[in-house]
């Protein structure tokens, strides 16, 4: 028979820390005070003194804890009811269990709502994004605590808890720059932080996290640098890195500065420690194009030292697969975190970049567009449109062609290939597949599955991984063209214009396309890729939608709302909208 008992738990806890510099130099160990708060406010915040070398833990009176019988899945919250801005605390709640004379307890800190419990294994999760906190670490997501105790008296149980996780100690300091957030990553890349499972029959707790779970994780804050030193904690796992570990700072317009620990002869991390790194003193090595979100493609308008996260855990080497300027990229390379670092020169133009991994096969790829920053123009329909063709130089220039469903560009003059299957396309971004309609290209590729044969679809979709726009925008949904080209106006042998009320334009260059054998065939028109799919009612093969305007003749469109498709092998022009 299961019985429900109101317990009371008498929690004492204390940690140990270290100190570990930079490099090889010698750890030392002091001491931390921490307390602990609920909620979204801090809990298991550090109070530093380093000089005291002293330490001890503080319970809130707004605390509470998960306890849990070990012959059940059932998790009770306790909260905090005596013992408040002491070491030692009560906790009361009711508890189901199955047998009181045999059971053994559990207990971890914080009490999180999400905790699962089945068959000895506790699941929590450790955040990706860590909240920066005035007086240390963000104890209510991330001071995760365990402690068991063995056969004891059901109406009076104590527990003496041990932190699961080691703590990064930072001193930084600057001159005005505003902290985005701060990265860790292991230099093999570690799983750090997600969902982890907790091995409650094992005598160490052994810990476990989920395979999906992700290789970086950051401190978020928007703390400005000064001559003083900021401190900044962040909760990593504590396993023994083998090739070390990386601390990565961004501030918020970009700038990034790069440190590696322990790259060679690796770096050990002990449950319950705090490892003191060096002060450092903010420098800017990098912009970080990636900062705002991750994408196909990153606008480069000036010279310097930049990089991207490739978000790529197998990568080995970074390199340039294609550039259409002279000297227009250099120096790339991939940092341990996995970044894709790389200068651009002064030169104008386009980039392929590409990471292989340690089979010397390519895994990702991204297109580097090196332009005077394109400009946002808003329709009188109120879709927010960039300025000119995708990997166009200036608003009346041509820009790059894509194959519909691919997020790589083409110059006019690509290299390509007969035959292949779908899965290359990633190993192989320089190809043009003369054959790619064939390899049923997924018709949510650029996030509009819409096949509506009548007219052109009102769906928006949604941008994909495969979509080739930089972050925040996406490929052009069809209803972008539906009426555009009653406002067309043919001012110059190269292009149509729009001509907006505040007496700015739209440029719609007659680019033409490359046809299915990747060839150029001309510059009697302009075709401009949606992110929507067609039916032809005469095969039933599933084609791309697109925006088609000639030299000649604007009737055939204007106005009527009919969907023009074309095999998805094209390669055409691509313009973005908003997300």
């Amino acid at each position: 028979m299961r019985h429900l008992y109101r317990l009371i738990a008498i929690v004492s806890f204390a940690i140990c820390s270290a100190c570990s510099d930079y490099k090889d130099s010698e750890t030392t160990t002091y001491h931390v005070q921490a307390k602990a708060h609920l909620g979204e406010v801090v809990r298991t915040t550090i109070i530093d003194d380093v000089e005291a070398r002293s330490a001890k833990v503080l319970w809130d009176a707004a605390d509470q804890i998960g306890v849990a019988a070990t012959t059940s899945s059932t998790i009770s919250t306790l909260e905090l009811t005596a013992g408040a801005g002491n070491s030692s605390a009560s906790f009361e709640g009711d508890i189901t269990i199955n047998n009181p004379e045999v059971e053994n307890y559990f207990a971890f800190y914080p009490a999180l709502s999400s905790a699962t419990l089945s068959n000895g294994q506790l699941t929590l999760t450790l955040p990706t994004e860590q909240q920066n906190v005035a007086s240390g670490v963000d104890g209510a997501t991330c001071g995760f605590m365990i402690a068991k105790s063995n056969n004891a008296s059901i109406d009076k149980l104590s527990f003496t808890f041990e932190n699961l996780f080691a703590i990064l100690r930072l001193p930084l300091t600057g001159n005005g720059e505003q902290l985005a957030q701060i990265s860790f990553a292991g230099g093999k890349n570690e799983i750090t932080s997600g969902a982890f499972t907790i091995d409650l029959t094992s005598p160490e707790y052994d810990i476990t996290f989920n395979e999906n779970g992700s290789r970086h994780t950051s401190l978020l804050t928007d703390v400005t640098l000064t001559a003083t030193p900021t401190v900044f904690y962040l909760v990593v796992p504590a396993i023994e890195y083998t090739s070390g570990y990386s601390i990565r700072v961004t501030t918020t317009d970009g700038q990034t500065m790069f440190r590696s620990v322990g790259r060679d002869g690796g770096r050990s991390l002990e449950r319950g420690s705090i490892y003191k790194l060096p002060d450092l003193n903010f420098e800017s090595q990098r912009t970080d194009l990636s900062l705002n979100g991750r994408a196909n493609c990153y606008i480069v308008s000036a010279s310097g030292n930049y990089c991207f996260d490739s978000n790529l855990p197998d990568g080995a080497t970074a390199e340039i697969v294609w550039q259409d300027s002279d000297g227009l990229i250099s120096n790339v390379e991939l940092t341990s975190d996995g970044y894709v670092c790389f200068t651009a020169g002064s030169n104008e133009g386009n980039a392929l970049l590409a990471v292989r991994n340690a089979s010397n096969t390519i895994i990702g790829s991204w297109h580097i567009w090196a332009t005077d920053a394109p400009q946002s123009q808003t329709y009188d329909d109120g879709t927010v449109v960039l300025d000119r063709n995708l990997g166009a130089l200036s608003p009346d220039g041509a820009g790059l062609y894509y194959q519909w469903g691919r997020p790589t560009p083409f110059t006019a003059t690509p290299q390509t290939t007969e035959t292949d299957d779908l899965a290359s396309a990633t190993n192989n971004p320089a190809l043009f597949y003369t054959e790619w309609a064939s390899l049923n290209v997924p018709n949510d590729s650029w996030g509009n599955p819409s096949d509506d044969s009548s007219s052109y679809s009102s769906a928006q979709g949604t941008k994909t991984a495969n979509d080739p726009c930089p972050a925040g925008w996406r490929v052009a949904p069809p209803t972008l063209y539906r009426t555009i080209g009653k406002l067309l106006d043919k001012t110059t042998t190269t292009c149509y214009t729009i001509t907006f009320d505040n007496g700015t334009k739209a440029y719609y260059p007659f680019t033409d396309r490359l046809t299915a054998s990747g060839t150029l065939s001309g510059s009697s028109g302009g075709y401009l890729w949606t992110n929507s799919n067609y039916i032809s009612q005469s095969s039933k093969t599933l084609n791309g939608t697109y925006f088609q305007y000639s030299k000649n003749n604007t009737s055939s469109f204007a106005g009527s709302g009919s969907k023009i498709s074309s095999s998805k092998t094209y390669g055409q022009n691509v313009r973005c909208v908003a997300e």
